[in-house]
């Protein structure tokens, strides 16, 4: 079983309970081990959330039952699982734009169908071809840095995390990591939750006896097998397009499958050159 059917198994569970009690942990428990990684690639792959996909299907049925059916607007907003009349109305008035009871007198629905994965298979969503990749076997080593707490949803990560960066480089917070090794930066992207929130790391690799300033963290990586991305150039667009070329095309139509430790990206000398600038990304794979 591939991505791809991970990604139907969802879907299909989604289409199967659109009328039932259930979140984004259920559907990510029922389709794939590692859950809160899962929902990335299905975000990368879709062009949405888990959240939003759900949210997008239940509300394209209650705008049918809206203009298909008399049932009351308060049973069709319990029907798909809002508890009040109010949080129907502020999410169907955010989708559609009406209403409830304007949309009802509405001349068309158009539908919110669900998704065909099979379609999507062996699509290039972002291209890859000048990224390199190679696997490096790393032993266990920790990690001290700022952390920063951001989320997928919305993109806001987007967002937050060239944000993150530039507080910690310009605050000079690097020359306050007692006894760091080397002249690396790493970000490492940890503790998820099914609200896609996450942790952002931002320091440099230490020895395990170093005292923790205030404000700083440390975090243990065990030992791991890594598939490392050699990504070419220093903006934060080609940073981001590794990401999405890993979670939306590589892994997705590639054999590997992803372990459980935390991915996280490095930034050494390659990054400031001038000509042809790189950094990498490590993915834990087994």
């Amino acid at each position: 079983m591939d991505y791809y059917d991970h990604i139907k198994l969802a879907v299909n569970f989604i289409e199967k309970h659109l009328r039932d009690d259930i979140g984004v942990e259920d559907i990510s428990k029922n389709a794939f081990q590692s859950r809160w990684h899962f929902q990335r690639i299905f975000r990368y792959v879709t062009g949405y959330s888990v959240y939003t996909y759900l949210k997008k299907r239940r509300l394209n049925e209650a705008g049918n039952d809206l203009i298909l059916g008399k049932e009351k607007i308060i049973d069709i907003a319990l029907k798909y699982h809002y508890t009040t009349p109010e949080s129907f109305l502020r999410a169907f008035r955010s989708e559609y734009g009406l209403n409830p009871s304007d949309y009802r007198k509405h001349s068309e629905h158009r539908n919110f169908s669900k998704l065909e994965i099979d379609s999507l298979r062996d699509g290039i969503r972002v291209d890859g071809s000048r990224i390199k990749t190679q696997i490096i076997t790393k032993n266990e080593f920790i990690l001290m840095g700022k952390p920063f707490r951001t989320t997928m949803q919305r993109c806001q990560n987007e967002i937050d995390i060239p944000k993150f960066w530039a507080e910690f480089i310009g605050g000079g917070h690097m020359e306050s990591i007692p006894q760091r090794m080397g002249h690396s930066l790493m970000g490492i992207y940890t503790n998820w939750d099914y609200a896609e929130n996450f942790d952002v790391i931002i320091g440099a690799q230490v020895s395990s006896d170093v005292s923790v300033p205030k404000g700083f963290v440390t975090h243990r990586m065990k030992p791991a097998k890594y598939m490392v991305f050699t990504i070419t150039g220093n903006q934060n667009d080609d940073i981001l397009n590794g990401w999405k070329y890993i979670y939306g095309t590589w892994m997705p139509n590639t054999g590997y499958e992803r372990e459980f430790s935390d991915d996280f990206d490095l930034f050494d000398d390659r990054f400031q050159k001038e000509i042809n600038p790189e950094s990498e990304i490590y993915i834990p794979i087994k």
